[in-house]
């Protein structure tokens, strides 16, 4: 018994199934994400440019209300999010005294860097810096760690300095 395989071959027969399948695909797809509205319920923001070339917000009440409420959140805030590096973390009964001495030593060898004493129980520790961005706390982290071995970036709110 011979058997023999044929190879496989595209006619144009089944390349023919094949685009009126993706034909048939984009017909029922396209207008269906097309279709969909927007929330009727949520606030649109219309702007209209006057005559002397100013640009006037047409906004719902809730948005102006909204935006109080953010500004007013934000003065209560004591800074932003950003980040600082942990030189020092310990807890006991000499921790107190360890850190006082690390942050003397601290501003000795970096007078230019704001250290901060936290005590989050049991922990004492200290935090240095003020970084808006993580590319500035790693760049001062790597000159740091040459005299605190074990410092590391955390994520803290920090003091808007202006």
């Amino acid at each position: 018994m011979n058997v023999t395989i044929k190879p496989y071959t595209i006619n144009s027969h089944s390349l023919f199934c094949r685009f009126c399948a993706c034909i048939c695909f984009f017909l029922f797809t396209v207008p269906c994400v097309l279709a969909q509205e927007q929330d009727p319920e949520k606030p649109k923001i219309l702007a209209d440019i006057t005559s002397d070339g100013k640009i006037e917000l047409n906004r719902p009440v809730q948005v102006d209300n909204i935006l109080k409420m953010q500004i007013a959140n934000n003065a209560l805030q004591k800074g932003i999010m950003g980040y600082r590096i942990r030189i020092f973390s310990q807890s006991g009964q000499s921790a107190l005294q360890k850190m006082k001495e690390t942050r003397a030593l601290f501003i000795r060898n970096f007078p230019d860097i704001e250290p901060y004493n936290r005590f989050d129980s049991p922990n004492y520790q200290i935090l240095v810096g003020d970084f808006r961005t993580k590319t500035e706390a790693l760049r001062q982290c790597k000159i740091i760690s040459k005299k605190f071995t074990g410092a590391f970036i955390v994520n803290e709110i920090i003091e808007i300095k202006e």
